[in-house]
């Protein structure tokens, strides 16, 4: 018996109408169906998804199963795969980075690692994505039986609730109020910051149940019959369709000839009054042997295999066979694919409900000895399955064995919440003598997740215990090497090599590779390396993760100086990465080569952006984020102010939400990026936050002035005011000589024009004697400065050749802050009478005018002036541009762009018309449209027309 319309639930179908509107208007919500089981939840999800689909709206249905080992994030792969049944995903460039996050959940969408478990933050933003990337009203994701979903899944619900508000997605999840603590205190909390709404179904009453039975019998229903109905359902509509069907099968109600349907015999009270009754006379019914059969089955899962059943209770093949076949006439049991299935989740636990606390101890014994010996395909086959029949059985110690293994084998799928609440159960287990065990695994697991202050503090106390109890030195110092680790990742140098010290030499190898990254934290590259290769030649062929590890600080300590020698490490470690099948060491690896093209001054982003995909792929989400960064730097190198905006937007965005540390550097990156478009309330807003959150001094003495102030006030072209803020950096570098500073080069350069005095040379020295001196960013100004001072003192051939020597020699565009230190170079060179100073002024411009740095190009005109050469009325190129256009800052560039675009070609046919990329015609058509306040592409025509 199944009713053909949803009864009653009027109010809350008024509710859900009103949430289904919401994506239409680009905005999103959380709807949480909550209710005692059987009382029509997915019923009530049902219309909403019909409704959904007839509206227009994007549909993806999944829902949770009960498991003894879940699946993470089952629900979410089950609706994306049937929705890409006929659903496509559109191909958007902000969606793209994200598809190998929606290739763990559908392969189809990207290729993710086999060994790797996915981030909850990246999985959410993906789906936020997709959904802004689909056309029409909107997207339902709707998400049934939430409280049998793993971890994983409620994490990237948590997410998307927090961050849904502006995007056009309705989620819409069904669960039960009492049976999961954990899903129960989610949605608390979620209503508690108005994050999602509950919908509270509750019972049908006496006229709901009449309309429900008219509505399942044609309109016929006996008299009398909802009553008697109501009393043994309790008003729960999937009870009253199993009395029915009860009373049917039975013989209890009968259909006449002309379609109306009479009670043939008293109603009895045998028939059950709920559903556990009902299920409890179709067990019953069956034979002593068929019962138990039903009792163990319930135990192992919905679906079980019959095989470790039957070995477990000791029958043979036919004896299980004959006992399976009562239970399928009794519609306790299903056929399904791989064997056989409880009919559903609620006749499974009706059955539990039966079986005495003694028998359920018994049969718990039996079927883990058989699960352990046997093993099965099915949901018994896992380490979590075991721990639970175990701990069923009253077997603490090997529950806690088996808890501890499922902890373990989360930790290496990359399941951190569920390895987590392994952890929990195994460490609950009475007689188990793991808990050293438990509480080092503990560790790792935090310090995976990036919650460094509790994987210190746990690895702390357990340090303590065992120092206390005075004979577990091998252990000791395996853990003081866990905890050295995670005080390196949070920069505590100090406490790290104390720790390393104590640790001694129970692992030689890890204590080399982790004693070089506390080397290279301190800057000291020479250490560092030595260190790393006292690894490599300790660890041979046995452990690739400590040589990946140590192939990677031997690239970091040497691209500061030899950028060849760094890439060859970086590579070196790639490959065996590669070969070992290390996932996450080779995305780390992926991304340091990425971030060498930055250090090499390379004019491409072909690695970052393949170190991002790989990143987000591999659920390293702090390794994406720190891409993020460096793809920002790119952008800013060519003046690609929106690309670079978009970047550090996304790095931003990763950061907050996992509190990652790079979050200080990050704001103050993005702080830069607005100060170079001109936004100073907004550098200045970034600035603010920044400063609340740094806990480095030195960074914010260095970063602030060095690589925000005063790399901005050179783009202006205001040079003083430049030299002013690079001087204040290097105050600070004095005190902090450990923080990064790329730019001390350009003071040098700068203190070098702009002093007539032996400041240049004083400068130029401590730049050449200092950390850092040889990283090309700070070498290629330093030789400018050098050929400055030698053109100053008169050795004319020597400054020329200093300078060729010292210019941009990589293919491709030249970056900005070049373009200003050739221009520095020229108002010294016209001053003192060497080289070719007004070729390279008119360079400077016209480098300055391209990518519309117009504050700068005036600072050139006026030093051109100054110099005594004649300055262009345009830039060379511009002539072609229309006056209305040059006004509005249009460059030549742009204006073979804008051409291109009014005469319909899309983005790559532009670009391989004019040898660009795709990203910078994007960037070019952005600016048009920003510069013409055209809505979009078609109407820049206009503007082209004058």
């Amino acid at each position: 018996m199944r009713c053909p319309v949803l009864v009653s639930r009027a109010d809350e179908m008024a509710r859900l109408r009103g949430a289904l509107a919401l994506p239409a208007s680009g905005h999103g919500g959380v709807f949480v169906l909550r209710g005692e089981p059987g009382v029509g939840k997915s019923r009530l999800a049902a219309t909403v998804l019909a409704e959904a689909e007839q509206a227009g709206m994007a549909v993806l249905a999944g829902r949770g199963v009960r498991s003894a080992a879940p699946m993470p994030m089952r629900p979410l792969g089950e609706a994306l795969l049937a929705w890409l049944r006929t659903g496509t995903v559109p191909e958007d460039r902000r969606l793209a980075p994200y598809l190998p996050a929606l290739g763990r959940l559908a392969p189809q969408l990207g290729t993710a690692p086999h060994d790797g478990g996915s981030s909850v933050m990246l999985v959410g933003e993906a789906m936020l994505r997709l959904a802004s990337a689909l056309d029409g009203p909107g997207v339902l994701l709707l998400i049934e039986d939430l409280h049998w979903a793993d971890p994983e899944t409620l994490g990237v619900l948590e997410y998307v609730a927090d961050n849904v508000r502006d995007v056009p997605l309705l989620v819409v999840a069904t669960t039960r109020p009492y049976d999961a603590p954990a899903v129960t205190e989610l949605v608390g909390a979620l209503e508690a910051r108005s994050a999602a709404e509950s919908v509270e179904l509750v019972p049908l009453g006496r006229d709901d149940v009449a309309e429900m039975l008219a509505a399942c019998l044609d309109g016929s229903a006996p008299d009398g019959l909802a009553d008697w109905v109501l009393r043994f359902s309790a008003g729960f509509p999937l009870l009253v369709e199993e009395v029915l069907a009860d009373l049917q099968s039975s013989g209890a109600l009968v259909r006449e000839d002309g379609g109306a349907w009479r009670v043939a015999t008293e109603l009895s009270a045998t028939v059950p009054s709920s559903f556990a009754r009902s299920v409890e006379a179709r067990l019953d019914a069956v034979s002593p042997t068929a019962r138990e059969v039903m009792e163990a089955a319930a135990l192992l899962g919905i679906g079980f295999d019959w095989q470790v059943v039957g070995a477990a209770l000791g029958l043979d093949d036919r004896t299980t066979a004959t006992a399976i076949r009562d239970l399928r006439r009794e519609r306790l049991v299903v056929a399904d694919e791989d064997g056989f299935a409880i009919r559903h989740a609620l006749t499974r636990e009706a059955v539990l409900a039966t079986v005495l606390p003694p028998d359920r101890r018994r049969l718990a014994a039996v079927l883990a000895e058989a699960v352990a010996e046997h093993g099965t395909d099915r949901d018994a086959g896992s380490a979590q399955a075991l721990a639970e029949l175990f701990e069923a059985a009253g077997d603490g110690a090997r529950a806690a064995e088996h808890w501890l293994a499922a902890a373990r084998g989360a930790i290496a799928r990359g399941a951190l919440t569920s390895a987590e609440e392994a952890l929990v159960r195994a460490a609950a287990q009475e007689g188990g003598g793991l808990d050293l065990d438990i509480r080092e695994t503990e560790v790792e697991v935090h310090a995976l997740s990036g919650d460094i202050p509790r994987a210190v503090a746990a690895a702390e106390c357990l340090v303590d215990e065992l120092v206390a109890l005075g004979d577990e030195a091998d252990r000791l110092a395996r853990l003081r090497l866990r905890l050295a680790r995670a005080l390196l990742v949070g920069g505590r140098w100090d406490e790290a090599e104390a720790t390393l010290e104590q640790a001694g030499s129970c692992d030689v190898a890890l204590a080399h590779v982790l004693g070089a990254r506390l080397a290279l934290g301190r800057y000291q590259d020479e250490v560092a390396a030595e260190r790393a290769r006292a690894a490599l030649e300790s660890v041979g062929d046995d452990r690739p993760e400590v040589a990946c590890e140590a192939w990677e600080v031997l690239g970091r300590a040497a691209r500061g100086r030899d950028v060849v020698e760094a890439e060859e490490a970086f590579e070196e470690g790639f490959r065996l990465a590669d070969r070992a099948g290390l996932v996450l060491w080779r995305c780390r690896l992926l991304a340091a080569l990425g971030a060498l093209e930055l250090v090499s001054r390379r004019p491409t982003d072909d690695r970052l952006i393949a170190a991002r995909r790989a990143a987000l792929a591999a659920g390293a989400i702090a390794t994406a984020a720190r891409v993020e960064l460096d793809l920002n730097i790119v952008r800013i190198r060519y003046f690609e102010l929106d690309a670079a905006m978009a970047a550090i937007d996304n790095a931003i965005a990763m950061m907050e939400r996992l509190r990652l540390p790079d979050l200080p550097s990050a704001y103050l990156i993005r702080a830069f990026t607005h100060g170079l478009a001109g936004r100073d309330d907004a550098m200045a807003a970034d600035v603010d936050v920044a400063e609340k959150i740094i806990v480095d001094e030195g960074m914010w003495l260095v970063g602030l002035p060095g690589h925000v102030l005063a790399p901005v006030a050179m783009a202006r072209g205001n040079y003083d005011e430049a030299r002013a803020q690079w001087a204040k950096a290097m105050e600070g570098a004095r005190r902090f000589p450990g923080v990064p500073f790329s730019t001390r080069g350009l003071w040098a350069l700068l203190e070098t024009v702009l002093d007539d005095g032996a400041g240049g040379a004083d400068a130029r020295e401590e730049v050449r004697n200092g950390p850092q001196a040889n990283s090309p960013h700070n070498r290629f100004a330093l030789r400018y400065a050098d050929a400055v001072a030698l053109g100053r003192a008169g050795d004319r051939e020597q400054a020329e050749r200093v300078f060729a020597d010292s210019e941009w020699a990589f293919p491709g565009r030249e970056p900005w802050m070049e373009l200003h230190a050739q221009m520095l170079v020229a108002r010294s060179a016209a001053a003192d009478g060497w080289g070719t100073p007004e070729s390279w002024f008119r360079h400077a411009l016209d480098g300055f005018v391209e990518i519309g740095q117009t504050e700068a190009a005036s600072a050139c005109r006026v030093a051109m002036r100054e110099a005594g050469f004649a300055v262009p009325r345009r830039a060379v190129g511009s002539v072609r541009v229309p006056a209305h256009l040059q006004r509005l800052g249009v460059t030549a560039r742009e204006y073979d762009v804008l051409e291109l675009v009014v005469d319909g070609l899309p983005n790559k046919a532009i670009a391989d018309r004019l040898f660009l990329s795709v990203r910078t015609v994007e960037t070019h058509v952005a600016r048009l449209l920003q510069r013409t306040g055209a809505p979009d592409r078609g109407a820049l025509a206009v503007h082209l027309a004058g």
